[in-house]
């Protein structure tokens, strides 16, 4: 018997082991239908490769094996970030509590150590088997060390925020998500330095960089940036691209979304009015090549996210052309009508992929 190939990662071990569940499912149903015959030592051969294969992926990735598994870990990551939140609180409230007692240096020497320390717990945690479920805890409440020290040295020697704070939030997030696989981190992160490119543009024309909340195609350059990044080859953290799409979308849509509504917001010197329509038809043709990009390179979230903005989209057409012209009953017929047919439209196209 050969030896399997290592996963990569965590999400390829969850797959494999997903796969071995699926496949057992349908020999099982097989095998009652009467349409596989093999022999006791086969089955018990195949069986015994399958349950040794999963104790390993259990072993060495922490996947889960079966559906109730599945479940208990959704219960746990919420309880991951309720746990984390609630640390974070209690971090930053004693360190309110005891820091009018503390000289500077004491304070500078507090806010130092407690990122390191988190650091220190978090390799201690990730590198202990029995401990590995407190992970994404642990690497939660070290990323919100880290913002607290940042903040409160701040507002030691900063008068005025800056960007750049955003951008040691992202980088910190990001080497975190990168380094123990961490998925809330990365988009995390990802927001971050998402802001920072924002705030970065929005001060370099002269403008007070929080400002950038006014100014959507900050936002839309941004969006472009981690659009561009998800294209980068992520060989141990293959699931990691598809979040960056799936904010860089949402970025661009709602970006243009808000410039469709109110152009005066746009850096470009044209027609307010003008630049409306253009950017309601940009909409449009991003989701529509969202969609399509999403059909031909396998991106599920990217399609699914042009979907819902093409819907968005065209849902508000539909109030700004009709909205005050017909009854409210009408409006909505209209409105189910077009959902049924843009439903029929998904439909040819998903049969057309199935008999790829």
């Amino acid at each position: 018997m050969t030896t399997p190939a290592t996963p990569r990662s965590r999400t390829d071990a969850q797959r494999r082991a997903d796969r071995i569940r699926a496949f057992q499912s349908e020999l099982a149903a097989a095998i009652r239908d009467g349409a596989a015959d093999l022999t006791a030592d086969q089955l018990a051969r195949l069986s015994t490769y399958h349950d040794t294969l999963l104790a390993e992926l259990a072993r060495t990735h922490d996947v889960d094996t079966s559906s109730g598994q599945k479940r208990v870990s959704a219960g746990m990551r919420v309880v991951t970030l309720i746990g984390a939140i609630a640390l974070a609180l209690s971090v930053m409230l004693l360190f309110v509590r005891i820091w009018g007692r503390l000289s500077t240096p004491v304070q500078v020497a507090t806010l130092t150590a407690a990122p390191l320390l988190a650091l220190a717990a978090l390799e201690f945690v990730a590198r202990r088997e029995a401990l590995r479920f407190a992970t994404a805890l642990v690497a939660l409440v070290a990323f919100a060390c880290l913002v607290i020290d940042i903040e409160m040295l701040g507002r030691l020697f900063a008068p005025l925020p800056s960007p750049e704070a955003l951008l040691a939030y992202g980088v910190f997030a990001l080497a975190l998500a990168y380094g123990y696989d961490q998925r809330l981190l990365l988009v995390s992160g990802a927001v971050c330095v998402a802001g920072w490119i924002a705030g970065s543009l929005v001060r370099f024309t002269g403008s007070w960089w929080m400002d950038a909340v006014e100014r959507p195609e900050s936002f839309i350059a941004a969006a472009v940036t981690l659009f561009a990044w998800s294209l980068v080859p992520h060989p141990r953290r293959d699931d990691f691209p598809p979040y960056l799409r799936a904010i860089a979308l949402l970025l661009a849509s709602v970006g243009m979304l808000v410039l469709g509504r109110a152009g005066h917001l746009s850096w470009i010197d044209a027609d307010h009015r003008t630049l409306e329509v253009i950017y309601q038809a940009l909409g449009f043709v991003a989701a529509a090549t969202a969609i399509v990009a999403g059909l031909v390179f396998g991106w599920p979230e990217t399609t699914a996210l042009g979907g819902l903005a093409f819907v968005v989209s065209l849902l508000v057409k539909f109030v700004d052309w009709w909205w005050d012209r017909m009854p409210r009953y009408l409006f909505f017929l209209v409105v189910g009508l077009v959902s049924f047919a843009l439903l029929a439209v998904f439909r040819r196209v998903r049969t057309r992929l199935r008999e790829r």
